[in-house]
């Protein structure tokens, strides 16, 4: 079975104080003399090798005017786009999403070696086989990003932004950017914000004119420039082998689709939630196609929300396809791009009275007597942060929303609006949602206005406000370990975990008191039986992080497992679910008085209770059985006995 990992990946090389101290100058001089600093290298990857037990990237198109990608220093490679389009006809159904591929998936590696130069590389050796397999072809597309430590004098392990950080736009043509990504070893302290809004897919183009003056409800796909065109999305249009995918209706999985008629709207892109329909468009008060049969705005992108819920996959926002029109259309917005971030701490001083890290959609322009363009969806955020200690003199505002579409400002009430913009994804590693002195946003984006005078709008994206933030992402674990937690007895750290294996496998049980440097405290020797604990007696002052370094079950290579945190003062308050996705059943590991009826209810991300049964644990264990099929989604569980109350989540495939 395929291994989905967070964060996977190799150890961080020991680097040497020289190089510390020139990338801290050179970041220092970026980041002091520009309004705006971008703190990243990138190049598109056109094929993957293995020679001597290393991942081989051949790579292009790189962009290291910010950064330069060095030997001993950590990369992300990312699958960005993938063939993942189930529809390929001229019909409603084009564009849709049955299975996400490999797209969104993603590893953190570590450069060997670099050749010919690191001034103009063409091919990066790892110090290892990459975990997962990333697909390349016509319709799919990879990057590299620099994921380096970014440091300053003197500590060597803080990092202080001194101006506003950005990613360079993702550019479809080359197949790079859109990722700002980070991480800090100790405190990272914002003084000003982190955006990649915008930065995402690109919107779709407005159309050059009108195909004809009827409504044309069945021009899904087309090359004709005289439709708004789609906006780009995880499915990479190959414009040699498929031009009449460029324009039309249709969405492209998460890229909205263009208006079709005259004066119809484009549809917003989408990320966690789907995008809105472009509005309908017509010919003046005469040609009216609002009705059944004859609309003809765009439609817009489908959710990624049970794929990227998990924390598994990241997407950016797709972009909003563009408005229909002869003179006063506009082209979709441009979707949000993605943030990482990966600190022990992260805490905020700045002047003014908050800061921002946002990822958000872009909004499409206002049309004239034509159709809108649809707005960008926002892409996602990632923060793997050990502790958060923001002062309310200078509050954190963390946003991951959707734009909103274009309006009609002209004087024909046909005219139509552009569809809003789906929301995207701000995922934590903690699990639990740091709120003091923290916003955390994700709302879907608005439809915009048909009409000066009409009154009504294009579609609004949908979803509910923050069903895109997600906590806990730390807890979903690889597949063959179907468990694992921590929990405090008298004070000791106590380890639990469950796997699928044989007998030559060996658990590292890893430590670390800031999240990225881990030791190893003890080893167990895998039996076979499947059920394993480990004690720590001595955790450290304050929180603790940690790992399992899985050895000898593949190959004898090494894979890690998702981080679990443990401070001495805390008691569990999170559970976990197992097998994570599910089916049609799970069980939960429960701890404190287990000879009481524990009532456990199950609701979906409105709130909707979908079940609820009692029983008593066997043997600590709780089998949760729906007494029907839960649709394929996130849900939340919650076990109460005697008054408490614990809580997790859990994803039914």
């Amino acid at each position: 079975m395929e291994k989905l990992y967070r964060f996977n990946g190799i150890a961080l090389l020991s680097q040497c104080v020289p190089f510390q101290a020139i990338l801290s100058i050179l970041i220092f001089i970026l980041l002091t003399t520009t309004g705006q600093a971008q703190v990243n290298s990138y190049a598109k990857v056109t094929a993957i090798g293995v020679s001597s037990g290393k991942s081989v990237l051949s790579i292009s198109n790189v962009n290291q005017a910010f950064h330069t990608f060095n030997p001993g220093e950590q990369v992300l490679v990312i699958q960005m786009q993938d063939n993942v389009i189930s529809g390929t006809s001229n019909n409603s159904s084009f564009g849709l999403l049955t299975a996400i591929g490999k797209a969104g998936q993603y590893e953190e590696a570590t450069i060997s070696t670099i050749a010919p130069s690191m001034a103009a590389p063409t091919s990066i050796t790892l110090t290892k086989t990459l975990t997962n397999t990333f697909t390349i072809g016509s319709n799919s597309s990879v990057q590299v990003v620099s994921f380096a430590k970014q440091l300053t004098s003197p500590s060597l392990t803080d990092f202080t932004t001194t101006t506003n950080i950005t990613a360079v736009p993702w550019n479809g043509s080359l197949g790079t950017g859109g990722v700002v990504a980070f991480q800090v070893p100790g405190v990272l302290t914002l003084k000003n914000s982190i955006s990649a809004d915008g930065q995402g897919f690109a919107g779709g183009p407005k159309s050059a004119n009108y195909g004809t003056s009827n409504c044309e409800p069945t021009v899904y796909i087309t090359s004709s420039t005289n439709y708004g065109g789609k906006g780009e999305g995880i499915y990479l249009i190959n414009t040699t082998s498929n031009p009449t995918y460029v324009r039309g209706r249709a969405r492209v999985v998460t890229g909205g689709g263009g208006g079709s008629a005259l004066r119809a709207g484009g549809a917003g892109g989408s990320n966690y939630s789907a995008g809105g329909a472009g509005g309908s468009g017509g010919l003046y008060f005469v040609n009216d196609c609002t009705g059944s049969g004859n609309v003809s705005g765009g439609l817009g992108g489908v959710a990624l929300s049970t794929y990227s819920a998990l924390g598994t996959r990241i997407f950016m926002g797709g972009g909003g396809g563009g408005g229909n029109g002869n003179s006063g259309q506009t082209a979709g917005g441009n979707g949000g791009g993605i943030i990482i971030i990966k600190a022990g701490t992260l805490t905020t001083s700045c002047s003014s009275s908050s800061i921002t890290i946002s990822a958000n959609g872009n909004d499409a322009g206002d049309s004239g007597d034509d159709g809108a363009g649809g707005a960008g969806a926002a892409g996602t955020i990632l923060l793997q942060v050990g502790t958060y200690s923001v002062p309310g003199s200078c509050r954190l505002n963390i946003q991951a929303n959707g734009g909103d579409g274009g309006g009609s400002n002209g004087w024909f009430n046909i005219a139509s609006g552009g569809g809003g913009g789906g929301q995207g994804a701000v995922l934590f590693s903690g699990t639990s949602l740091p709120t003091t002195n923290i916003t955390t946003t994700t709302t879907p984006g608005s439809g915009g206005q048909n009409g000066a005078f009409s009154g009504t709008s294009a579609s609004n994206a949908s979803g509910s406000n923050t069903s895109g933030v997600i906590v806990g992402i730390g807890m979903v674990l690889p597949v063959q370990l179907v468990y694992f937690a921590v929990e405090n007895k008298n004070n000791n750290a106590v380890l639990n975990w469950t796997s699928e294996d044989e007998s030559n496998v060996t658990y590292r049980v890893q430590r670390s008191t800031d999240g990225i440097n881990f030791i190893t405290i003890g080893t167990v020797t895998g039996t076979g039986a499947g059920n394993y604990s480990f004690t720590d007696p001595n955790p450290e002052s304050g929180r603790n992080y940690y790992r399992l370094e899985i050895a000898g079950n593949i190959s004898s290579k090494t894979s890690l497992s998702s981080i679990v945190t443990f401070n001495v003062s805390d008691l569990v308050k999170v559970l976990t679910a197992y097998p994570n996705p599910a089916h049609d059943h799970f069980y939960i590991r429960v701890s404190g008085n287990n000879n009481k009826t524990h009532v456990v209810t199950i609701t979906d991300l409105t709130g909707q209770l979908v079940y609820t049964t009692s029983s008593k644990p066997a043997n600590i264990i709780i089998t949760v059985t729906p007494n029907r099929p839960l649709k394929p989604g996130l849900y939340m569980f919650k076990v109460t006995t005697d008054g408490s109350e614990q809580s997790g989540k859990v994803m039914i495939q």
